[in-house]
């Protein structure tokens, strides 16, 4: 089915859709308000004060065009984790098409108004804002449903497995390069999990960085009757066994590139043991002479690509599924977990183990306080250096070590 036929499909089921999004007894309700009036005022002979009905322009000022595009994409298009595209992925044509109109001649001549507290408001007339397509939209949703891939976690037992042996198949690599892409994999699974980074987030790792704090805390000593109530001075933290992570990026909320200063326990309680990945990264990329730029990288210093990690990463997955009791053999690994937020599940749940705070995981990565602030954009400086991470120690300190 094609041309006219097809569109006029597509737009019976926006209209279909848009009834949906409503609550039928709301309609119901406000149905029997109009006709109740209608017969009130017909005993007077007055014309109930209701805004005429029609007819419409000829225009499209309720975004019927921008819904039709959508089901089209849906028919269309094909799906990710699905057969077909679903909600999430077609709900982004809208801002795509608000996006387009704020910058045409029209938008950008709209009016704007500031309120403080609540951030940008701006009157606009574009017709993705309607409140028709806003039902459209919801009644589309309800109608497609949504099924979502969710990065799962697993333990740190399995985490400390996996990386026992990325260890020792680097130790009976082939190659160099192919012992030094292993090596380089291992520090990266380590780091993102001791720092409860999301995946894309290690690879702001800063080498030059790394390389210039390696030796602090190398030497450093846990005092004794540490637990999770102690308070930790500065001087003290300073004293802990410890490794300084150094992000540097574009991070979001922030302007320019910054530094972002972790210091995290050299070995965890399990056995994680970061500060030996660490300086064996730093050893590779030496080997490989680089001394700056992103520690992720290949031999000519590109930035390591994400893929490549992650599927290294789930192949060791695979094999501690098969070989332990650790990850469950009913679970499918390539579909429930990836560098992306494994690491990161995995770390928060060891912190609930451990009874510490959820929310501490937000103070070790405090970019990710703006997600939460939705039209607040909240404004601090990320250009940390050493003294001043190991102020967050306390926190940072204490949730890796806990791991």
């Amino acid at each position: 089915m094609e041309g006219d036929e097809a569109y006029v499909m597509c737009i019976r089921r926006a209209q279909l859709d848009a009834m949906a999004g409503k609550s039928h007894r709301t309609i119901e309700s406000h149905r029997g308000e109009v006709v109740a009036n209608v017969r009130r005022c017909k005993t007077i002979r007055k014309t109930p004060s209701y805004a005429p009905r029609g007819p419409f322009p000829l225009d499209d000022p309720i975004g019927m065009g921008l819904v039709v595009d959508m089901l089209l994409k849906s028919l269309l298009a094909t799906g990710r984790i699905k057969d077909y595209v679903q909600f999430d992925t077609l709900r982004k044509m809208r801002s795509t098409f608000a996006r387009n109109y704020s910058s045409s001649p029209h938008g950008a001549g709209e009016g704007s108004s500031f309120a403080q507290g609540t951030g940008r408001v701006r009157p606009t007339s574009c017709p993705s804002q309607s409140d028709w397509i806003q039902d459209s939209l919801r009644g589309m949703e309800y109608r497609m449903g949504f099924e979502s891939k969710v990065d799962h976690g697993i333990s740190i037992d399995a985490i400390l497995e996996c990386l026992r042996r990325i260890r020792d198949a680097a130790e009976h690599a082939d190659s160099d390069e192919e012992e030094n892409e292993l090596w380089k994999i291992g520090a990266f699974i380590c780091m993102v999990t001791a720092c409860s980074l999301r995946g894309y987030e290690g690879y702001y790792a800063d080498l030059a960085g790394l390389r210039a704090n390696l030796d602090a805390g190398r030497d450093g000593v846990i005092p004794r009757g540490l637990n999770k109530a102690t308070i930790l001075s500065e001087e003290v933290c300073k004293r802990l066994p410890h490794v300084t992570i150094c992000l540097l990026g574009n991070f979001k909320g922030e302007g320019g590139i910054n530094l972002h200063v972790i210091n995290v326990a050299s070995e965890s309680q399990s056995g994680l043991d970061t500060r030996w990945w660490i300086e064996k990264l730093v050893e590779v990329c030496e080997s490989e002479g680089r001394t700056v730029g992103p520690a992720f990288a290949t031999p000519t210093g590109d930035l390591a690509t994400p893929g490549d990690y992650d599927s290294v990463f789930r192949k060791y997955l695979t094999e501690v599924q098969a070989c332990t009791d650790l990850i469950d053999k009913k679970v499918d690994v390539d579909v429930y977990f990836s560098l992306n937020r494994t690491p990161r599940r995995s770390a928060l749940t060891r912190f609930k183990q451990a009874g510490l705070d959820p929310k501490l995981q937000e103070e070790m990565n405090r970019w990710r306080i703006v997600e939460k602030a939705k039209t607040r954009r909240p404004r601090f400086n990320m250009r940390q250096h050493y003294s001043e991470a190991c102020l967050l120690m306390p926190v940072t300190w204490l949730c890796s070590y806990a791991l």
